[in-house]
């Protein structure tokens, strides 16, 4: 009996260890699937959020690239450069603004500037305690739901993130990541509740200079753009995190958490480039959280060892004693059943437990088509109607339809298309991937499994991308006067659009592939302009181009255009962006103004020497004016007034008229003279341009004709007069000579009044009047008035020359201004002239420039 014990025990401790090590090794064995499974996820998560802020990064580098092709940079430019980016799917993108760097000195200048380009209303204000700040002048607001950036007008100096990332932005020339920060509209909230905010900055660069124009930022909210990044890998991890460096501090600035991480016994941690900084991604969970990674088959496999240990035990005893412990070895083989039930109803339930907390709906099909078992989830998706229900009433219960959402669904039987058919539709609004597994019984209809996944929000996240995608191949095409297509590293064509192909001739197909050169002219292609500009774009991330080029059917036109290297985050060449518009028509327009402004000059300088011989003429003829005129006249006046002194008393009263009308004509030719020589010399002198203050010189006038008033009561009213800009000297002879033949002219009048006064026209121009209620004239002969010897009045009634209103016009006129008249025969008239404004000491140099 002894012996039969000692090899029952051997049989049950042999058992015991071989189960143990068994379940050992499996539990090993499925450690290192949920240590896999997560190292998968991991990877899937970290693939996610850098692909998605690489997103971010083309779309900010390709709209400064658009930003740096235009050749003007305002307000309505912005807005057309950014509209895309309101379109495409960014999540946490709150706003792009353009951004430039200002001295302290130049903030007035450059609010003014840029008000002039379109920021309406737009007021810069400058952080306290820095020399160089960065002002947002021009604003797109991105997402409704979160608070925007900045705004217009904000100092992003004040943040020294950003400020950090826009000086390494310009640095570099790459898209720049700034450390994480609380934006204003957060600050006051709790200190744990507060949203982190990034700031991706690129510089625009001049095309011309090649200096920084400025900034593209774009601001995002990491909490909102890492949840969105996040929905679908995160579905099975317990914690995921995302930190950055602030200083030296690694910060948390976004996280999804569905129970508190310490209890996760799997954790990952892996970098992830976003921009020129490297973020780490945190992943924690356990295996029960792990679809497939926990099966519990090392308690299986243990427990179950444990009890064909004890059945041989008990078999090997059994069959080692005698007849007579029979019914007890019966009675302990049952026991044992018993014990191996409980083990299976345990591995059912744990089973169960797994079935019920996957997100998957798992139905097991009976022969007939009925759902023999269904999971929560899949009880969930069904609805408590349709689970109850043969699966061929499933697609009327349940408005099933094909994948594209229209067609009907067709019922499909397990094993139609082979052991699994896969199956992707929509139930109740919803879109599912279903795949069906045949399964086969000895002796019954074959059934099936169907494992239904629900992929509604990866779908959409994909018809967004596509979208997206979508969305900037038609910015590429709809910039109809812009060739806009993509180089790789090499100088090949890599993408092609609708304006490229009508501008070059070229259809898709035909380029794909090539080398750019292809466009080039053969003396571009030998002397190698391709390559260098290539070169040149790789090296300084920018190239011009401007010359001819070819088109498919052989023809040359006239290029301008733009080649901008994209980089990868370490600063390679991606591949290069190519903006090219014909610029033929200007040209060919720039030639014929250069060859019409030859022709001008040429014109010029044959008119000025006309000019200068005829101002030798005049010259020649004012000389014989002024000597030999003059002294015959002398000698008449002379001779008459010695004809007076000595022989007045010789003379009768008739003849004493006489020679009183001889010397009053000799007199009146001389004033004729006079006229004439200052009328021929006033085009010829200069002019001096300077501040003239028109109501001294009323003053001064009016106190000089106070001889003509003599004992007249003449009333002068003078309105507000503004400053002109003119020549003092001759502006002075205008108001002279108005003021004097209003005062000749009213002669008559009781009371006799006279009115000075102005008005401000919209050119900038003053127009000045002198208003008198005299003699008047008849407007039908006012267009002989400002003529030289013309009159409307006898001499007899009125003295005088008719040079004074000639010279009065080629005052004004040579002053850029006009003079003119309104009047009524007794009621007086009003003379009117206009002069330019004296406002700034720039307005001198500006009106001897017009001269």
């Amino acid at each position: 009996m002894a012996g039969v014990r000692l090899q029952v025990l051997g049989v049950v401790l042999l058992g015991m260890l071989v189960s143990g090590g068994a379940g050992l090794l499996m539990h090993r064995v499925e450690r290192d699937g949920a240590a896999q499974a997560l190292d998968r996820r991991t990877a899937a998560a970290q693939d996610a959020v850098a692909s998605a802020a690489q997103r971010y990064v083309d779309a900010l580098q390709l709209a400064a690239g658009a930003l740096e092709a235009l050749p003007t940079l305002d307000a309505t430019a912005f807005a057309t450069a950014t509209q895309p980016l309101g379109q495409l799917w960014l999540p946490g993108a709150t706003a792009a603004d353009y951004v430039v760097a200002v001295p302290d000195l130049e903030v007035a200048a450059t609010q003014a500037a840029w008000r002039k380009l379109g920021a309406a209303g737009l007021t810069l204000a400058p952080a306290s305690g820095v020399t160089e700040h960065y002002f947002t002048v021009l604003t797109r607001h991105l997402d409704s739901r979160s608070p925007a950036g900045p705004g217009a007008g904000r100092d992003v100096a004040a943040i020294p993130q950003v400020g950090s990332a826009m000086e390494r932005a310009a640095d570099t020339g790459l898209p720049s990541t700034s450390e994480p920060y609380v934006q204003l509209s957060d600050a006051d909230r709790p200190a744990g509740e507060q949203p982190q905010t990034v700031t991706l900055a690129q510089r625009v660069l001049d095309r011309t200079s090649g200096a920084v124009r400025g900034f593209l930022q774009l601001t995002v909210r990491v909490q909102d753009f890492f949840g969105d990044t996040m929905l679908q890998p995160a579905r099975e991890l317990l914690d995921v995190s995302l930190a950055a460096y602030a200083g030296t501090e690694l910060r948390t600035i976004a996280a999804i958490r569905r129970r508190d991480p310490g209890d996760a016994g799997l954790r990952r941690a892996v970098e992830v480039q976003v921009g020129d900084r490297r973020w780490r991604l945190r992943v924690a969970t356990d295996e029960d959280a792990l679809v497939g990674a926990d099966g519990h088959l090392d308690d299986g496999m243990f427990f179950g060892g444990a009890a064909l240990t004890l059945v041989t035990a008990l078999l090997v005893y059994t069959l080692a004693t005698s007849r007579r412990r029979a019914e007890e070895r019966v009675a302990t083989a049952t026991a044992e059943l018993r014990v191996t039930g409980a083990t299976a109803r345990q591995q059912a339930t744990l089973l169960g437990a797994v079935m019920d907390s996957i997100a998957d709906g798992v139905a097991v099909i009976d022969g007939d088509g009925r759902a023999a078992w269904l999971n929560p989830t899949a009880r969930a998706i069904l609805g408590p109607e349709a689970a109850g229900r043969p699966t061929s009433e499933w697609p009327a219960l349940l408005d099933m339809r094909e994948a594209d959402g229209v067609t009907p669904y067709r019922s499909r039987r397990a094993g139609e298309h082979g052991p699994e058919t896969y199956v992707e539709c929509l139930m109740s609004g919803r879109r599912m991937e279903v795949r069906l597994r045949t399964l086969t019984q000895e002796g019954e209809p074959p059934g099936a499994v169907a494992v239904m996944r629900d992929i509604t929000d990866r779908h959409a996240a994909e018809e967004k991308l596509r979208s997206s995608e979508e969305l900037l191949q038609i910015l590429l095409d709809g910039a109809r006067d812009y060739a806009i297509y993509m180089l790789d590293p090499d100088g090949r064509i890599v993408s092609w659009s609708v304006n490229a192909e009508r501008l070059k001739g070229y259809s898709s197909e035909e380029v794909i592939g090539r080398s750019d050169s292809i466009f080039c002219t053969p003396e571009d292609r030998a002397a190698g302009t391709d390559e260098k500009i290539l070169a040149r774009a790789r090296e300084t991330g920018r190239a011009e181009i401007d010359g001819p080029r070819l088109r498919r059917n052989g023809t040359r036109f006239w290029a301008h255009g733009l080649l901008t290297a994209v980089r990868h985050a370490d600063g390679s060449p991606r591949g290069f962006v190519m903006v090219t518009q014909d610029m033929t028509a200007r040209k060919q327009a720039e030639q014929v103004i250069e060859r019409l402004n030859a022709d001008l000059e040429r014109r010029v300088a044959e008119r000025t020497a006309d000019l200068r011989e005829a101002n030798a003429e005049l010259e020649s003829f004012s000389y014989s004016v002024s000597h030999d005129l003059r002294a015959p006249l002398r000698a008449v006046d002379g001779f008459a007034k010695m004809l007076a002194l000595d022989c007045d008393a010789a003379l009768d009263e008739q003849g004493r008229r006489y020679v009183g009308r001889i010397r009053a004509g000799a007199q009146q030719m001389g004033e004729l003279i006079d006229g004439l020589l200052a009328f021929s010399r006033l085009q010829r002198q200069e002019m001096a341009s300077r501040r003239v203050q028109l109501d001294l010189v009323v003053a001064e006038v009016w106190e000089e004709l106070a001889i003509e008033r003599g004992d007249r009561a003449v009333e002068l009213v003078v309105g507000e007069l503004p400053d002109a800009l003119g020549d003092p000297r001759l502006i002075r002879h205008v108001v002279a000579n108005l003021l004097g033949n209003a005062v000749k002219y009213t002669r008559e009048a009781r009371p006799a009044r006279i009115e000075v006064g102005h008005r401000v026209t919209a050119g900038g121009e003053a127009t000045y009047f002198v208003r008198d209620n005299g003699a008047g004239f008849d407007m039908r002969y006012a267009d002989k008035l400002f003529k030289v010897f013309q009159r409307l009045h006898r001499a007899e009634e009125y003295e005088g020359t008719g040079i004074g209103l000639a010279l009065a016009h080629r005052i004004v006129h040579r002053h850029g201004g006009q003079i003119w008249a309104d009047a009524v025969p007794g009621e007086g008239a009003t003379f009117y002239f206009t002069l330019p404004l004296f406002t700034h000491p720039a307005d001198v140099a500006e009106l001897e420039a017009v001269r």
